[in-house]
């Protein structure tokens, strides 16, 4: 399970399957070092090339790729995650069958920001999403990755407490559980830039908690 990218055999799927299983206050697990450093600096540069336009939305605020990205490298990354042994890979941490996946660019520079949301659309089969942070922590102020713990009461959720906060540390990527309980934000940037390449893994549309 080697990729020009990214070898999966660093990992013990059921190591991290267990981390996922057992993590709070959703599944979630956390891959540093994803790539090599040579390769980590390829999609630097790549992003650097890649168009981005303003991403704006009430809840929102960042610059970002087109839903399809460009710039070859990026498109040979997303094409690795899209391959066979990484959706292996995430289906045995997750415990999910995921089929296919989406990956943008996303920029987020000084008093960009994402609100609290769950990622979760009826119908569209998201079951797991992921972040990968591609510059150095130091790079920015703010720009973390918070998840929420919260009640639920027949479907809906009642109360929300602050839970784990993740630094958008370099070549670290954070893949977490889509229901309508993964209540996240990516806290406001003061000052420098964030870069992430982020998206789904996808199920059958309609089947999964991503589509409920």
């Amino acid at each position: 399970m080697v990729s020009d990218w990214i070898d999966f055999t660093r990992w013990d799927p059921d190591e991290l399957h267990a981390q996922w299983s057992a993590a709070r206050p959703f599944p979630h697990v956390i891959l540093d070092d994803l790539v090599a450093e040579d390769k980590l600096q390829e999609l630097r540069t790549a992003v650097s090339r890649e168009p981005h336009t303003p991403n704006i939305e009430h809840f929102y605020e960042m610059m970002a790729s087109g839903l399809t990205v460009k710039h070859a490298v990026l498109a040979d990354f997303a094409a690795t995650l899209g391959s066979r042994p990484a959706l292996d890979f995430i289906g045995a941490v997750s415990g999910k069958t995921v089929t296919r996946v989406e990956m943008r660019s996303y920029v987020y520079l000084a008093g960009s920001y994402l609100l609290p949301h769950s990622d979760n659309r009826a119908g569209v089969g998201r079951l797991v999403a992921y972040a990968y942070y591609l510059l150095p922590r130091e790079s920015c102020t703010g720009g973390e990755l918070e998840l929420f713990d919260c009640d639920v009461e027949a479907g809906d959720v009642t109360a929300t407490r602050p839970g784990p906060i993740i630094e958008p540390r370099g070549n670290r990527m954070v893949v977490f559980e889509v229901s309508p309980w993964s209540l996240h934000q990516v806290r406001e940037v003061t000052a420098g830039g964030r870069v992430s390449l982020s998206g789904w893994f996808f199920g059958d549309a309609g089947t999964g908690p991503g589509s409920a």
